[in-house]
């Protein structure tokens, strides 16, 4: 995650401590896809990759993941789906997670939450609930494929700022609703709500089969339009905007920084080289339904291995010693790029073998090459599908 109200505005945030404590630093974040059921059926939904497994751990198989978790000093578990409040034994494994000390966050569509599971949310120590929201009311309907769960989504969140639950807004970017990011900051103001993660559309699932990937021109803008709005709206209590996905936002607001003659162009930079940039599994895995475990959420068709048939440490350490040195597939461009060691490139692959891996930049940078200091056509972007 970047974090734009630090970095552009100076905010600081209590999370900031993931990404910029270099002293002791906390373990891995863990997205935990606990089901794939779902209510709704969304456009964008990269859970519907064909590479997920209908087979969900047990009860005692989940705690046993989660017991593992939580003795390997894991950070965060941020339950997600599918729709995490469509498991049946959602609030025993989070009762449980409570009781072994592992932090518990929540990823939902909101549209399930009444007054009675906001109030148990917070009885069993959910610290946090991501809830996503597509756009305007008609654009998060057409989304989410089920008419009306805009309002039913606005009632969630109202349900759980009344039972004292945190509550951030999720907004995926996508070339139907970037022109639509200052609709979520003024929905976020009237809300009352501080928190808003901006997510770039990683073309996979749903996303890939519907063609939502954002042209460089459309990601540019939505990205100057987050910067000119989480300036605007923190006076008006909006402190911690942040993006997901593409660590070229990084040089991005960097760029923003130098051209404005900010004070902050320093420290920004030495936040963000702090950071070290990309963390997809290095300091971010996921587990899917079946206990498979995946260097993100997004990278669906590569299994670092099964937490119950192998140790998750091992597996972490695996992973480690795999992709702590994935920016060496990045394109040339990257290579040449001054910012390289500050974003780490966003490579992935597409197949299951690692060894015959076709890795791509995904999704793809946005950034000039003036941006870059890279010298040639001055208005020339990196490719979005860029092969080695």
């Amino acid at each position: 995650m970047i974090n734009i109200s630090r970095l552009y505005c100076g905010l600081e945030s209590s999370s900031d401590r993931f990404r910029y404590q270099s002293d002791s630093p906390p373990g891995p974040i863990i997205v935990y896809n606990c089901t794939n059921k779902c209510n709704q059926n969304c456009l964008h939904c990269y859970s519907k990759t064909g590479f997920i497994s209908d087979n969900e751990l047990d009860t005692a198989r989940a705690k046993g993941l989660l017991k593992q978790l939580a003795d390997n000093k894991c950070a965060v578990v941020l339950f997600s789906g599918g729709e995490p409040l469509k498991r049946d034994d959602l609030f025993e494994l989070l009762d449980y997670s409570r009781q072994i000390g592992l932090q518990a966050v929540i990823s939902t569509n909101g549209s399930l939450i009444d007054e009675s599971v906001a109030k148990k949310l917070v009885g069993l120590g959910v610290s946090y609930a991501g809830i996503s929201i597509d756009g305007t009311e008609e654009t998060h309907d057409k989304f989410r494929g089920n008419k009306g769960c805009f309002v039913s989504t606005i009632d969630g969140i109202k349900f759980c700022k009344a039972a004292g639950l945190k509550v951030g807004l999720r907004f995926t970017i996508t070339n139907h609703n970037y022109t639509q990011i200052r609709d979520i900051f003024s929905l976020a103001a009237s809300l009352n709500i501080p928190r808003i993660c901006f997510y770039h559309i990683i073309s996979v699932g749903q996303a890939a089969k519907n063609n939502l990937k954002c042209s460089i021109d459309q990601t540019r803008r939505a990205l100057n339009d987050i910067l000119d709005c989480a300036k605007e709206y923190a006076s008006r209590g909006i402190t911690e905007v942040l993006t997901v996905g593409n660590h070229a936002d990084g040089p991005f607001v960097l760029n923003r920084l130098k051209q404005e003659n900010s004070p902050l162009y320093e420290k920004s930079l030495n936040l963000l080289q702090k950071f070290g940039g990309n963390k997809i599994g290095v300091k971010l895995f996921d587990i899917d339904p079946a206990g498979n475990a995946h260097p993100d959420q997004f990278w669906q068709n590569f299994s670092l291995g099964n937490a119950t048939k192998q140790n998750i440490e091992d597996i972490f350490k695996n992973s480690i010693n795999l992709f702590k040195d994935k920016i060496s597939f990045a394109p040339d461009r990257c290579k040449k790029c001054h910012w390289f060691a500050l974003c780490g490139s966003n490579m992935r692959f597409t197949g299951q073998n690692y060894q015959s891996a076709n890795w791509i930049l995904e999704p793809g940078c946005y950034l000039k090459d003036e941006e870059i200091f890279i010298s040639g056509k001055s208005n020339e972007y990196a490719c979005q599908d860029a092969k080695t």
